[in-house]
């Protein structure tokens, strides 16, 4: 078993959610993600939300899948990245599920 999850903008989760149906990943869950761009003289902790930042917004989609359908994922994404601005598309990040329970 494979833990995928696709991270992207948030205009880019309909075409993700698309893609998981397309492949027919039943189960899946998406959040949204607010991140910040930080000044490089900021002296805080990098992970402490502040207002004076531009905020970002993303999306992740994961899924719990058999390994075939994870790599098959995978290989779509590399043929045909999935992104709102070509510069930034949207990143697939594969790990090993060692035990469910």
């Amino acid at each position: 078993m494979k833990f995928l999850a696709i991270m992207g903008h948030e205009e880019t989760r309909p075409q993700v959610r698309e893609l998981f149906k397309r492949f027919e990943v039943l189960m899946f869950s998406n959040m949204s993600i607010k991140g910040c761009y930080c000044d490089k003289g900021f002296t805080g902790e990098a992970w402490w939300p502040v207002d004076e930042g531009i905020g970002s917004y993303s999306s992740l989609c994961f899924a719990i899948l058999e390994d075939e359908k994870a790599e098959q994922i995978i290989e779509e994404l590399e043929k045909q990245p999935i992104a709102v601005e070509p510069e930034f598309p949207a990143r697939a990040f594969l790990m090993n599920v060692e035990k469910m329970v």
